[in-house]
């Protein structure tokens, strides 16, 4: 992308507090809506045949649906940074970063859900012949790049459309991408792994050579994404974050098999939980990106220290604007959550609510999104100052560490649920569900 044609629009006009509430609550609920139906697809999941037939396959949902939640949430914020600063005024400019940076992430999906396979092949409970192999690697790279390409021109739109009607796109890219994508992500698996099961004995070879063909389509859109100056950099140096994440979801993965086993109900919250972290500190992460690429550009210097910055009370309690922004965030995820909870009680998820478990569900997620807030702050200036651009770095590892700690912390809502509170809960009560682990 030619940098000198580009024409700089850096002094805009400064964001209310209300204009922030606002454009970020209308996605982060329209978000919540698709995270409540991954939840439900996924609890619902013991009942398609590719789990039942192979349940080591259930390791992989975390960490495609984290990957597919990386790429698309560093996309988005890669979109809106080249927005906000100016570089997609003109049709021409849009397409130059449309077609490099679809390239992208189609090249970073198929060969990363392709190193995501290895752990659930591996340390599995069972040996896996050489076509059901086949099957679960293939599931995995059609997935990933399906799902990045639908939810790549879906970020695009969006963008072009926020700058159109003078939305800040970093404040809905992010909540956009994740209403569609957990529950598309999911299907596609689900439809694709169940299709491929019934062909994989008479015709591997095709399986074989399906794969073949993601690869070539990975080794052109890499030298696609080659030959644009922004895009290269992320293929030379953003694999570690991403790679990095996938090694923390594929931990949250096993996480998961071993919680809807003795915590059936688990998997309807388990998309929410991690969801609606993950959205609040992406949209956070990439305010505070493009404000630092903006400053950059007007050549204005932050006197902080990180010192600052890895103060808790700088994070949440001064009168900045990423202070403040966070506090919105905040507050906004705890009414969210509340309609988010009845609405996937109200599909029936096989234990009634009671005042206890939604203090402690709503406790649980707000330690995670105040922890997440508080790492955001600190991790976006230092990669900063190492001059590794956390548009691409930051949200991998944000999201990442918030599927684990949210995955741990769900655990124990579901634990004092069923020790302390006495809710019917546990495996016990759910006779009829052997989720691959007995």
């Amino acid at each position: 992308m030619s940098m000198k044609k580009t024409v700089l629009n850096l002094k805009e006009k400064t964001e209310t507090n209300t204009a922030f509430f606002i454009e970020t609550l209308v996605p982060f609920l329209f978000a919540g809506l698709g995270l409540i139906f991954a939840g439900l697809l996924l609890e619902d999941a013991e009942t398609w045949t590719f789990f039942t037939e192979l349940p080591d396959a259930v390791t992989l949902v975390p960490t495609l649906v984290g990957l597919k939640g990386n790429l698309e949430m560093t996309l988005a914020a890669r979109l809106s940074t080249l927005a906000n600063l100016g570089f997609m005024e003109t049709n021409k400019q849009r397409w130059q970063v449309a077609s490099s940076n679809m390239a992208l992430i189609q090249t970073q999906a198929i060969v990363i859900s392709s190193i995501a396979v290895i752990p659930a092949v591996l340390l599995g409970e069972k040996p896996f012949a050489v076509c059901d192999f086949f099957c679960v690697l293939l599931s995995a790279v059609a997935t990933a790049s399906f799902a990045s390409l639908l939810l790549g021109l879906l970020m695009i739109g969006v963008v072009i459309m926020a700058r159109k009607f003078k939305v800040n796109p970093d404040n809905i890219t992010t909540p956009v991408a994740a209403s569609l994508g957990d529950v598309s992500t999911l299907f596609i698996l689900l439809g694709i792994g169940s299709v491929l099961l019934r062909i994989r004995e008479q015709y591997c070879w095709v399986l074989v050579l399906a794969l073949l063909c993601f690869y070539a389509i990975a080794a052109f859109a890499a030298v696609v994404a080659s030959e644009d100056q922004f895009t290269v950099e992320v293929l030379k140096h953003g694999w570690w974050a991403v790679l990095a994440a996938m090694s923390i979801t594929t931990l949250s993965g096993f996480v998961l098999k071993s919680s809807m086993h003795k915590f059936p109900p688990i998997a309807a919250f388990q998309p929410l939980i991690n969801g609606v972290g993950g959205n609040l500190v992406s949209v956070q992460a990439s305010r505070i990106s493009t404000g630092l690429h903006r400053a950059r550009k007007n050549q204005i210097r932050d006197p902080k220290t990180l010192r600052t910055y890895a103060n808790p009370w700088h994070a949440f309690f001064v009168n900045h604007e990423d202070s403040v922004a966070a506090r919105i965030l905040m507050g906004i995820s705890i009414p969210g959550n509340l309609i988010f909870m009845n609405t996937i009680f109200m599909f029936d998820c096989g234990f009634a609510n009671t005042i206890p478990f939604t203090v402690t569900f709503l406790l649980a997620s707000l330690t995670q999104i105040v922890f997440l807030l508080y790492l955001c702050q600190i991790l976006v200036r230092v990669m900063w100052r190492l001059r590794i651009d956390p548009d691409s770095s930051a949200i991998p590892l944000l999201t990442a560490a918030g599927d684990l700690l949210g995955g741990l912390l769900l655990i124990g809502c579901f634990w004092l649920a069923a020790n302390v509170y006495g809710m019917k809960v546990g495996q016990e009560h759910f006779p009829d569900r052997h989720f691959g682990v007995h």
